[in-house]
């Protein structure tokens, strides 16, 4: 399940509206209030409860998911990087979200969320 990717581990999640994958819950000038509240409420509801229930049943590990959103506001999985427990786990967190917000205009369709343990 552990897939390369070609990504930098320090891309920010709110650091533009490229079509890069991005992680992080920092918000810049470059979004509005209402598109900084949308992705702070998606990266909680993925994964600070995961992180706060799950991941501790899996110390040490850590799994970043590379994700795509559909237009329902949900996330299709493109890929993982991690180990290889916790990353099943936070697959099925991603693709099983229901009830998310839908997007602002603006904001990332690619996504890279970072779950369990953190380098």
């Amino acid at each position: 399940m552990k897939t390369g990717m070609a990504l930098l581990l320090a891309s920010a999640l709110l650091a533009g509206c490229s079509s890069k994958p991005q992680s992080n819950l920092s918000c810049d000038r470059a979004y509005s209030a209402a598109q900084c509240r949308y992705l702070h409420d998606v990266q909680q509801q993925l994964v600070g409860n995961f992180n706060a229930t799950v991941a501790p049943r899996y110390p040490g590990q850590s799994c970043r998911v590379s994700a795509h959103r559909r237009a329902d506001g949900g996330y299709s999985v493109l890929r993982t990087e991690g180990d290889e427990a916790l990353c099943l786990r936070a697959w099925q967190q991603v693709s099983s979200a229901r009830s998310l917000p839908l997007p602002p205009v603006g904001v990332p369709e690619d996504w890279q969320f970072a779950f369990g343990s953190t380098p």
